[in-house]
């Protein structure tokens, strides 16, 4: 005699909302990560005050100014200290300040020699006129030390080896006291070097540090004191420059994705708590 396959009762709704294939949560994540990529969706945020002074502080040098910039970051935290480094050559170069890059990195060396180039096209900055990429430089101490005292000895070459000294950018640049402000963008606590061997050196000195998010609140000490002028956190702390600057650049663009990605998760944790609950007032 043959037996009868038996039938399993169809799911209802709440079941199948808590069973739902991780290929359509995997597929609907790629989207909502993908979308304001392309489409840049600007989000109601609010500016911290650690952005606002690091953006008024650069606001406050004149035109003609010179800033230093170092980018010492590699490709592993890109996705946060490169939108800060465009963030903040993006705003230099806005307020038409001399602007000298380099690196004790030397995936940051290229990476903001990247950066720098594309932005000097936009804004018309010739290089050796009104910026200049003194490449990678190794050992942090020599390298700040030397600077504080002589800085066309301690850069005597750009990243091609070409001599800097005679170049317009450099014009009356002779040591520390020379310099408006400085900017370090990195994923490493070099702002301590920084600090002890630098700042110090010129009671007009403006410097400002931008850490991954995770390294920020350790800093906050030494903006309190007036070490540290201001603070760009991560990849928020740059969508919040971008804000400032007017411009949409990385980090708006990132922090939509990483937004929408955040009400997706929501979104499922809810529909799956109300589906178990459903189904277990049905069960009782």
């Amino acid at each position: 005699m043959a037996m009868t396959p038996k039938t399993s009762k169809p799911r209802d709704l709440w079941e199948r909302l808590q069973a739902i294939d991780r290929r359509v949560l995997y597929t609907l994540l790629l989207v909502v990560i993908t979308l304001p990529l392309f489409k840049p969706i600007r989000l109601p945020m609010v500016t911290m005050p650690s952005t606002q002074k690091l953006y008024q502080a650069i606001e406050s040098v004149p035109q003609g100014g010179f800033a230093i910039v170092s980018a010492t970051w590699s490709g592993g935290t890109r996705a946060e200290n490169m939108p800060q480094t465009e963030a903040i050559l993006r705003h230099l170069m806005k307020r038409r300040l001399r602007v000298a890059i380099f690196s004790f990195d030397q995936q940051g060396s290229q990476f903001s020699y990247n950066i720098a180039s594309r932005l000097a096209k936009e804004y018309g900055y010739e290089y050796g006129k009104d910026w200049v990429h003194w490449g990678y430089r190794p050992i942090v101490g020599v390298v700040l030390k030397s600077l504080v005292r002589d800085i066309p000895s301690t850069f005597a070459t750009d990243r091609d080896g070409k001599p800097t000294r005679d170049m317009p950018v450099m014009k009356g640049i002779k040591d520390i006291k020379n310099v408006d402000v400085i900017v370090e963008i990195a994923a490493s606590g070099i702002y301590m070097d920084w600090i002890g061997l630098v700042v110090g050196a010129n009671p007009n000195l403006k410097f400002g540090f931008c850490p991954t998010a995770v390294m920020a609140p350790e800093t906050y000490p030494y903006m309190d004191s007036g070490q540290i002028v201001g603070i760009m956190e991560g990849m928020r702390g740059a969508a919040e420059y971008e804000k400032l600057v007017n411009t949409t650049g990385l980090a708006t663009k990132g922090m939509g994705s990483i937004s929408l990605a955040h009400v997706l998760i929501m979104v499922l944790i809810i529909i799956g708590n109300l589906g178990y609950l459903a189904t277990r007032a049905r069960g009782s």
